[in-house]
């Protein structure tokens, strides 16, 4: 269905509507942030199941590429397993920060952000990588790239918001790195969202 409609828009249009998308899942977890709706360990929560879905993006890309090869399988291997267990760690270590200082009861509050993420790796996915030929030309490093440079944030903003956490911070100061956390991967989404529209004019490497 997705793919049907991607067929009838011009690529500039799909693009908005990408980075619309991207735009909203970023936008609802910092609003829920800045409103004390949720905390910094729902946050983690959140972006380790956004990241669950960019895995999923990633490993679709790299199974359905054109050209495939013996490196494509390693990288298939290599990025299921380092960067699907180093997540998986994170999220464990999210759900003990959640025990640790509390759930705040504002899960609700990101599940419109979690589904427009989801929106955006499957209009990704048909527009830029099925409708407009991204597969075709794509190369394995572009489609890994993206989910290695979005788990740097998270893994930092996880190791630093634990240290806060545990050692008491000033609640400002650990809602500062949320919100850190949050630009950072956003500026990261939008510059690779850009960069694919602007290489091969409408295909972007989720």
């Amino acid at each position: 269905m997705l793919e049907s409609l991607a067929a009838r828009l011009p690529a500039p249009v799909a693009l908005a509507l990408q980075l619309a998308l991207v735009t909203l899942g970023s936008l609802i977890p910092l609003l829920a942030v800045l409103s004390g709706t949720v905390g910094l360990p729902e946050l983690l929560v959140y972006l380790v199941a956004a990241m669950v879905i960019s895995i999923a993006s990633t490993l679709i890309r790299l199974g359905t590429m054109a050209n495939r090869s013996s490196t494509t399988r390693f990288l298939m291997l290599h990025y299921s397993g380092m960067i699907g267990i180093l997540s998986l760690v994170c999220g464990i270590w999210a759900v003990v920060l959640v025990n640790m200082a509390g759930p705040t009861g504002g899960w609700g509050a990101l599940l419109p952000g979690l589904i427009a993420i989801a929106l955006a790796a499957c209009w990704s996915l048909a527009d830029g990588w099925f409708v407009r030929g991204g597969r075709a030309g794509a190369r394995a490093w572009q489609i890994v790239l993206p989910g290695y440079l979005r788990f740097i944030p998270l893994l930092l903003g996880t190791v630093l918001g634990g240290i806060g956490i545990v050692n008491g911070a000033p609640g400002g100061e650990v809602r500062l790195i949320a919100v850190g956390l949050i630009v950072v991967q956003y500026v990261i989404d939008l510059a690779l969202v850009l960069a694919g529209y602007l290489s091969s004019r409408g295909w972007r490497a989720d």
